[in-house]
């Protein structure tokens, strides 16, 4: 049970009524989220900011439900039991690019695979790419390995062996690593007191704090990351990073937060704002039913408001009652997603295997092996099948008999972040492996088997292609057995030949 804000016999916390504040210009971070001081571009209420009470209350009572409450974590047992400090850096700079985009629960499995095989960042730096990228495969925005094994071999070549110690070295010298990552790295394996900011905690301390403006808008983060570098414990900053996290993962979730068991709910400008409202409607009704005026009780509910122009407040008539809590954070409206459409071939060799070719080593998917691909720019259908039987034969040089006998199996949608992409699925039986070939952007081809498909660096949405294929086999072969089981005469029933050589004994 933790203790009310509201005090003095008040029905409403004490943060509410600010007849004077110094409020807080706010315009620029380093990159770091440390201020620099220019002219005031967004005025920032006290409302927005924690006290020094607050904050003492804050971290006790954050620390206490972690403490009990928290996940127990393959990367947080290795940063809690492991001495050597970069040791414990490597296994949470693997789990925090993992979990970037990752949920928790996929996130696991792969992390404890990996540190089986490369325990130590030494390990990592002498693996191939092409293993590292087999290692991910199925976790997806690719990227990210590549510059872990590239961070990987400037640790042990340039650094010898040792990470930065500190948020701004790691951001400075390991690749992919930026302000969120370095200051998760620097907190929870080095015990550098900084604040972290992800969605997790963007959601919690806008709720806290009653921040109304745009989350992404560059003052907004700005302020999240000084408001983070405050709170932040100096003697357990990790646990209390963490806690953060966990809090916005499990308690205070973008949709149906449980409010009631919230450890900084008496401190929640979004949760008092929606009782105060909440209040005012219940009254307001009780007054409808009984016909009498209501704005005489209700005025004495105050809203909660910060001070005259103040940028950070939410609005009255931004507010949604129904939401509740869920009004904060704001977000912006999002761009929308490019659509495209894509033409994939499978190529069959007589014996079944597939033809895979790799992906550039830059780019979308870089060095990922795939089924060979081709663009489709127009939106008509009869320009798509004109597309794919003149280029399947001039880029990979299929004979153009086994292009027209290509099968349309299915259109397969993958989502990148970016990208609304269709996969129109074609298979091709080719006669020959001879004079197949690939365009001069890729790095190379291979013929695999379905086994050596799966076990090859490969992203998420091939596999979709392959299953989509398989499933339009198994249909096939279902309707061929069903075909042949009708065809098949039933043993009480008689062939012609059986009633005629009846017909000739009599």
């Amino acid at each position: 049970m933790y203790p009310s804000a509201l005090s003095r016999g008040s029905r409403f916390p004490p943060s509410i009524w600010l007849p004077s504040a110094q409020c807080l210009p706010v315009s620029e971070f380093s990159a770091m989220g440390k201020p620099k001081v220019k002219p005031a571009t967004s005025l920032i209420g006290p409302l927005h900011n924690f006290t020094g009470e607050e904050v003492a209350t804050l971290r006790s009572h954050l620390l206490a439900w972690y403490d009990a409450n928290h996940r127990v974590l393959p990367w947080r047992t290795i940063a809690a039991t492991e001495p050597n400090p970069h040791r414990r850096a490597y296994a949470v700079w693997i789990s925090e690019i993992m979990l970037q985009q990752t949920q928790v629960s996929t996130v696991v499995s792969y992390f404890e695979k990996w540190m089986s095989r490369w325990p130590t960042v030494e390990d990592l730096a002498q693996a191939t790419l092409e293993e590292v990228n087999q290692a991910w495969s199925g976790l997806g925005y690719y990227s990210r390995v590549r510059r872990l094994h590239e961070g990987a071999v400037k640790v042990v070549e340039k650094l010898k062996g040792k990470f930065p110690s500190d948020r701004d070295g790691l951001v400075e010298e390991l690749p992919g690593v930026g302000q969120y990552s370095g200051s998760a790295i620097a907190s929870i394996a080095l015990g550098q007191a900084v604040g972290v900011v992800d969605g997790n905690v963007n959601r919690v301390l806008a709720r806290v704090r009653g921040i109304g403006m745009d989350i992404s808008a560059p003052t907004t983060v700005a302020h999240m990351w000084a408001l983070a570098d405050e709170i932040v414990d100096a003697e357990r900053p990790g646990d209390f990073n963490q806690a953060m996290m966990e809090l916005g993962a499990t308690v205070c979730t973008p949709k149906a937060p449980k409010c009631s068991s919230c450890p900084l709910r008496s401190l929640c400008v979004a949760q008092q704002r929606s009782g105060c409202v909440q209040q005012r409607s219940s009254i307001k009704n009780h007054f409808q039913q009984h016909k009498e005026s209501a704005e005489e009780e209700t005025s004495t509910i105050p809203d909660i408001e910060c001070v005259a122009g103040c940028d950070f407040c939410l609005q009255k008539e931004d507010w949604d009652e129904s939401l509740g809590v869920q009004n904060y954070p704001v977000k912006g409206r999002k761009t929308k997603q490019r659509e495209e459409t894509t033409a994939v071939v499978i190529l069959e060799c007589e014996d079944g295997r597939m033809l895979l070719v790799q992906r550039p080593k830059g780019g979308l998917l870089a060095s990922l092996w795939e089924f060979p691909h081709i663009a489709l720019t127009e939106e008509s259908e009869e320009h798509w099948e004109k597309t794919v039987g003149g280029q399947v034969t001039e880029l990979f040089g299929v004979l153009e008999s086994d292009a027209a006998s290509r099968t349309f199996i299915a259109d397969v949608t993958h989502i990148f972040s970016h990208i609304r992409q269709t996969y129109r699925v074609y298979k091709i039986r080719v006669a020959s492996e001879r004079g197949v070939c690939w365009p001069e952007r890729y790095q190379g081809g291979q013929w695999m088997t379905r086994e050596q498909f799966l076990s090859s660096a490969t992203s998420t949405a091939m596999k979709k292609v392959l299953k989509a294929v398989e499933a339009q086999e198994g249909k096939s072969k279902d309707k061929k057995s069903k075909k042949s089981s009708a065809d098949q005469p039933s043993k009480k029933q008689k062939t012609i030949s059986q009633f005629f050589s009846t017909v000739a004994k009599k």
